[in-house]
């Protein structure tokens, strides 16, 4: 299974500049760069840690065959389901072959009398659609935490002070988590 994002929001989508300034108390502009690539790093790391993304994207989701499919994070659409069928030709599949549960998180795809694939082919399966989720207060927040930490930590290691993640920052992300039961 290959999980891709095509479009990926910028750290300033979810939290701008001018706020993150205003968090770790900077009013010059030489830095404007530096903290505007760490908004983007803290913002990544909130998405992976939580299995969510804050701003709709565009997603493919590569599958060897048809089987009831979890995508690993919330899904808003699917825009379409291809595949390459026995002879190896590439087909869509029709839409009333598929449901797909988008209250659920990780989402989720069921296929009725799915058609069979090429046999000698991985990722004969591909699903795209998007995905996408608000940014609620609290996680914008911890965003801010997060990168006011690596503001703060810009070294690999720190001998004088700790440079674990605030165990607060986990603390407010742990409700918006997506996690698989499977």
């Amino acid at each position: 299974m290959k999980f891709s994002i095509s479009t990926q929001p910028t750290g300033t989508d979810i939290v701008s500049l001018a706020d993150m300034k205003e968090f770790i108390r900077v009013e010059h502009t030489d830095e404007d760069t530096t903290i505007t690539a760490i908004i983007d790093a803290a913002v990544q790391a909130a998405q992976d840690y939580t299995g969510r993304h804050f701003v709709s994207s565009v997603f493919s989701l590569s599958i060897d065959s048809f089987y009831n499919v979890e995508v690993p994070t919330g899904i808003t659409t699917i825009s379409g389901i291809t595949y390459f069928d026995s002879a190896g030709d590439s087909q869509t599949l029709s839409v009333d072959k598929y449901y797909a549960d988008f209250r659920r998180e990780p989402g989720r795809i069921a296929f009725i009398d799915p058609p069979s694939t090429h046999t000698d082919r991985f990722n004969a399966v591909v699903i795209a659609g998007t995905l996408g989720d608000t940014a609620h207060p609290p996680i914008k927040h911890a965003i801010k935490m997060l990168a006011a930490h690596y503001y703060e930590n810009r070294r690999a290691v720190i001998t004088t002070t700790s440079s674990k993640i605030p165990l607060g920052i986990e603390a407010i992300l742990n409700p918006y988590r997506i996690i698989s039961l499977k």
